[in-house]
């Protein structure tokens, strides 16, 4: 991730956050996989790098490793999970991630 990348991942969620996004997305991949994905979803990419970096946190509570495509995955996942819920009763994509690793965990690779 350049300098213009990170510093628009910090001003928009903060510097703790955009650190644990820098490690979600590892080496050499630029913050344009995770706002691509996020359009995809029809939705605002800072929602989806809140989310990547709860999930990136958790894995590092618990010692576990994947690759950035996977990680993306399961946000995709959750996203796409929580679909039929009205939106005036979904949460925010980072507090479902949440939701869903306390109830499913993450199958990483090195689980």
């Amino acid at each position: 991730m350049d300098a213009r990348e990170r510093q628009k991942l910090v001003d928009a969620i903060g510097a703790e956050d955009a650190a644990a996004v820098e490690r979600f997305l590892g080496e050499g991949c630029a913050l344009c996989l995770l706002v691509e994905t996020a359009d995809r979803a029809e939705q605002d990419w800072p929602e989806w790098a809140r989310a990547a970096a709860v999930l990136q946190r958790w894995l590092e509570a618990h010692g576990r490793q994947a690759d950035a495509p996977r990680k993306l995955g399961y946000l995709t996942c959750t996203h796409e999970g929580y679909q039929p819920v009205a939106s005036s009763l979904r949460p925010p994509l980072a507090q479902a991630v949440a939701r869903m690793l306390e109830q499913y965990g993450f199958q990483a690779d090195n689980a």
